[in-house]
This record gives structure tokens, C-alpha cells and sequence, in this order.
């Protein structure tokens, strides 16, 4: 299986063990360790970001540029960072302003700034939009494989999430949907 099967932005979620990343060795190469761990999600946009769920608990990411690249850290180093599963995909995570847009080879990732409100779960929010996530305008589906390039920086957007979300500041995760309630 080549490096461009193993991490690709439609390959499902994978989920792997403690035990597997711990016997990662400081020195192993990004491809090495994506390949021990097996094919999993890229949820970066212009950057790859391989996700793994660790014993169903935790999410692990690795941020790289080139497949080659060698991690600095040992799996225990790693597992270190890991962050706690959180889904949204059944409610608003944000409600905000797009700040930022960054175009990403299958996708863009925005920035999305709002107010921590009563049904939202977020203030800040750094997402990943691809062509696995449903772009609407008010309640109707924007159509086309690109439908991403709609969002424009302006525009109020409500994101839900899908699969897990990383716990930093600003949270970081793959839209399911974006709603454009407002565009500028």
C-alpha cells in the first residue's frame, strides 16, 4: 500500500492501542509509524494530519509535511499529547465569523470566531472543511464537489463537527456540515 493510500482524507478513522504506539521508537520516520499503525484519515488541508483513536478514549495526532520526516518522540511521548474523544456531529460546535481561510490541497481549514452560547460548545475554532463535508446556504445544500470554495472570510457560519475534536485552543476538527447564516 503506498503513503497516499495509507493517509488519505476519505480513508475512515483508525483506531489502534496504547500498546502499539508506545512501541514507537524516538527516530521512526512519519511513514514508518503510519505504516506500523495502519491507513487512516488525513484531516489537514495543505498539511497532512494522520488521526488515530487510541483504546477508544483518546485522539492522537501527527502533523507532517513530509512522509519522511523523522518524530522527535517516543509512542509514551506521544500518547502524552493525545486528547480525549469528543464527538459533536449531533450539535453546533461553533457559531461565528470566518477569520481566516487557508486553501489546502482537498479542502480549506478557516478559522471561526464566535460567542460561547447556550447551544454551542465553542468560541474559537480552527476546522477543516473538505469534500466529505455538506456546505449550506441558510438551510439549502450548496451543490458541486467544491463546495467548500462558497465559505468566504466574512461570512457567520454554524459548523458541526464529525468524529473527534482536538481539545486545544483553538479547538482543530473536520466540519460535517457548515451552515452560512450571514455572508458579508
Amino acid at each position: 500500500m503506498t503513503f497516499a493510500e495509507l493517509l488519505r482524507y476519505d480513508n475512515p478513522i483508525a483506531h489502534v492501542r496504547a500498546s502499539d504506539v508506545e512501541s514507537i521508537t524516538k527516530g521512526t520516520t512519519y511513514r514508518q509509524i503510519i505504516t506500523r499503525l495502519g491507513a487512516t484519515q488525513d484531516v489537514g488541508s495543505g498539511l497532512h494530519v494522520a488521526v488515530y483513536v487510541v483504546d477508544d478514549k483518546k485522539n492522537l495526532y501527527f502533523s507532517l509535511v513530509d512522509p519522511d520526516e523523522v518524530c522527535t518522540k517516543s509512542g509514551a511521548e506521544l500518547l502524552q499529547g493525545a486528547q480525549p474523544v469528543v464527538d459533536d456531529s449531533d450539535k453546533i460546535g461553533i457559531r461565528g465569523v470566518v477569520t481566516d481561510i487557508v486553501q489546502g490541497k482537498d479542502g480549506i481549514t478557516m478559522l471561526v470566531e464566535g460567542k460561547l452560547e447556550q447551544d454551542t460548545s465553542f468560541d474559537k475554532a480552527s476546522v477543516t472543511v473538505n469534500m466529505n463535508s455538506t456546505v449550506l446556504r441558510d438551510s439549502i445544500p450548496v451543490t458541486g464537489l467544491f463546495a467548500f470554495s462558497e465559505i468566504k472570510k466574512g461570512d457567520t457560519v454554524e459548523v458541526t463537527f464529525h468524529g473527534p475534536v482536538a481539545e486545544s485552543y483553538p479547538v482543530q476538527g473536520v466540519a460535517a456540515t457548515v451552515r452560512i447564516v450571514i455572508a458579508p
